[in-house]
């Protein structure tokens, strides 16, 4: 589905190509929306993409609150490369480091996140989502995990290289002690959304 929304009267939002940063911060959108060179591009989840970004939010969230080593964020902007004023980027889940956590929450802030996570739709192309994956890379990013529900694994991503992973799910390096059964973790969030 499309979204309508005019600004200011002129051209629809998703036509445009010329919104910056703040102004996405100031229209409060109703759905999560990126921005690519100034064209907003809306993020529409379906119900199991939904599903598996609440529940793997979940066990991060669970994890530190045992290990409180920094915060989980779902669907935070984050300003990537702080110079251009018409990108931003937003992954389904991130972890930020407590240390590097941003004084003000209530803007996108200019930072990557140390740990970006994203679930990989249906709909979604792999080879520009891959992309993403090294953007967020190149601009600091720590570990990013792209979750392929399909195949029921994770592809582990870092400046070093990427791996799939199938089984146990960790981060010894940022996330000291975490480990999330990819099996169990899956026939879980199915069974939970299965009538």
């Amino acid at each position: 589905r499309i979204l309508k929304a005019n600004v200011e009267y002129g051209p629809p939002l998703e036509e445009r190509t010329d919104v910056t940063v703040e102004e996405l911060e100031r229209l409060a959108l109703p759905v999560p929306a990126e921005l690519y060179n100034g064209r907003v591009v809306f993020k529409m989840a379906n119900p199991l993409h939904s599903a598996l970004q609440i529940a793997l939010g979940a066990e991060l969230f669970n994890y530190l609150r045992r290990h409180p080593l920094g915060m989980v964020f779902t669907d935070a902007h984050f300003k990537l490369w702080p110079e251009r004023n018409n990108q931003a980027r937003i992954p389904d889940i991130s972890f930020v480091l407590k240390s590097r956590l941003p004084d003000d929450i209530l803007h996108y802030p200019s930072m990557a996140p140390d740990l970006a996570i994203e679930i990989l739709s249906p709909t979604d192309n792999f080879f520009d989502v891959m992309d993403k994956v090294d953007e967020y890379l190149e601009q600091g990013t720590k570990l990013v995990w792209l979750v392929i529900p399909r195949k029921e694994e994770v592809l582990v991503c870092t400046g070093e290289g990427k791996f799939s992973v199938r089984d146990m799910l960790n981060a010894p390096e940022l996330l000291p002690g975490f480990q999330l059964s990819l099996k169990d973790f899956f026939a879980e969030v199915k069974a939970a959304i299965s009538k």
